[in-house]
């Protein structure tokens, strides 16, 4: 069972993996049609979140769960700031 992250925290390893040039990506709200940027869902009475991660850098749509590994495997901690850990 994977740990669950506060949106706090999750845009804390956003901002992680921006500041340290391994991604740049952003929420997408799936209720709203962005293009080739948009990713439905093949069932849509399936909730499968608010929202989805695109990364400009890979091109790429990314789950919550691969956000926190990727930050987590990269070197983000909890206490991180932008001035390094407090």
């Amino acid at each position: 069972m994977s740990k669950e992250y506060t949106d706090k925290q999750i845009n804390s390893m956003i901002l992680f993996l921006r500041v340290n040039n391994i991604a740049e990506m952003y929420y997408l709200d799936k209720s709203k049609d962005y293009g080739k940027n948009y990713l439905p869902t093949k069932d849509d009475s399936q909730d499968k979140g608010d929202y989805v991660f695109f990364d400009y850098k890979s091109g790429s749509h990314l789950s919550r769960d691969m956000v926190t590994s990727t930050a987590i495997s990269e070197g983000w901690k909890e206490n991180w700031t932008t001035t390094g850990e407090q």
